[in-house]
């Protein structure tokens, strides 16, 4: 179908209150686009004279009253005239108050389209960021969201009345537009971090034995189950420990826990364990580490991930703490395109 027979078959069911929400939608969004407004003047006119209204003439110094009115608002003081001006403006009448009559169609679309949006319940969309990638993905109000790997959020198709509320399982750095009078609240399994307008990173890993907040720009609170609540500042980090309850504030080093958004994993006098499990995550990898005695999970490491892969970098932390690395399990697929390696990290053998 054409745009302009698009238009018009739109504008005549938006008239006839038979338009669809979807249909809504679409009227608005070619209205907007649309700067050539003479074939909108043709529909709402034929409209118009096919109502009964339409048949009862006005007297003359009415409609010359309304139309000095109008004359009054669109032409300028210096080339304002009267009578000629008047009979002109009286043989396109109608072209005039359909004209005026646009923008009030399109207030009147976006209140219709919005009424019946907060009558239907908004759809809930899932997005799952697979283990070894990361994505990046707009919500409705505008927000931007970097999802690290492993990573799940819910949110609705739009957001109604006063409050934004997404859920969270795994890390994710928001980038949230600004808006007051209309909170932003990010729920996961631990507790709800509430904003306004701001920066930050949350980590709320399922498998964590803690779920983590740190704050770029602007101010947050977190909100726990237990009723507990905790502002935040900028460069500052917020640790609950899920067993115990526990929260703790301090100031942290921001780059640290934002620098994966841009591609890179940091890690600054980190025990082995967590570096072993953000690298499982980040390379989607299969890595043991042959610990009886819970003493190697402790080891801290202070490195910098960029370009590197991972056998480079499970190299080099072996050979820097003098341990051992193995790999086994290489299985091809029925594609052969895909290939599984185990790595295992342990202490040399004596």
């Amino acid at each position: 179908m054409k745009k302009e027979d698009e238009i018009t078959t739109l504008i005549q069911k938006y008239l006839e209150d038979s338009c669809s929400a979807e249909e809504l939608d679409e009227l608005i969004h070619l209205l907007n686009k649309d700067g050539d407004h003479q074939q909108v003047e043709g529909v709402l006119y034929s409209h118009w004279k096919n109502k009964s209204s339409y048949k009862n003439e006005l007297e003359k110094e009415e409609l010359d009253e309304m139309l000095a009115l109008i004359h009054q608002q669109m032409v300028p003081a210096k080339t304002r005239s009267k009578t000629p001006i008047l009979r002109s403006l009286k043989n396109r009448f109608v072209r005039v108050a359909a004209v005026l009559f646009i923008p009030l169609l399109l207030g009147t679309l976006w209140l219709t389209v919005d009424k019946l949006q907060s009558k239907q319940s908004a759809t809930m969309v899932e997005l799952e960021t697979p283990f070894g990638s990361k994505i990046k993905t707009t919500l409705p109000d505008g927000t931007e969201v970097w999802q690290n790997a492993g990573t799940v959020l819910r949110y609705p198709s739009y957001f109604s009345g006063k409050g934004r509320e997404v859920e969270l399982i795994g890390e994710a750095y928001f980038h949230v537009v600004s808006d007051e009078n209309n909170p932003f609240y990010v729920q996961t399994k631990a507790g709800k971090v509430k904003v306004t307008g701001t920066r930050f990173n949350l980590s709320a890993y399922e498998e964590d034995a803690y779920s983590s907040v740190v704050l770029e720009e602007g101010e947050v609170v977190f909100l726990s189950g237990k009723g507990q609540e905790v502002r935040l500042l900028p460069a500052e980090q917020l640790v609950y420990t899920k067993q115990t309850g526990a929260l703790v504030k301090q100031k942290v080093d921001v780059e640290k826990y934002t620098a994966w958004t841009e591609g890179k994993l940091i890690f600054r006098n980190d025990p082995l364990a967590e570096v072993v499990q953000r690298l499982e995550r980040w390379f989607h990898a299969d890595i043991e580490l042959l610990d009886p005695d819970g003493s190697l999970a402790k080891h801290t490491f202070t490195l910098t991930i960029e370009h590197e892969t991972l056998p480079q970098v499970l190299n080099y932390i072996t050979q820097a703490a003098d341990l051992s690395l193995e790999t086994s399990g290489v299985e091809s697929f029925d594609d052969s395109s895909i290939q599984s390696t185990q790595y295992r990290i342990s202490k040399h053998k004596n």
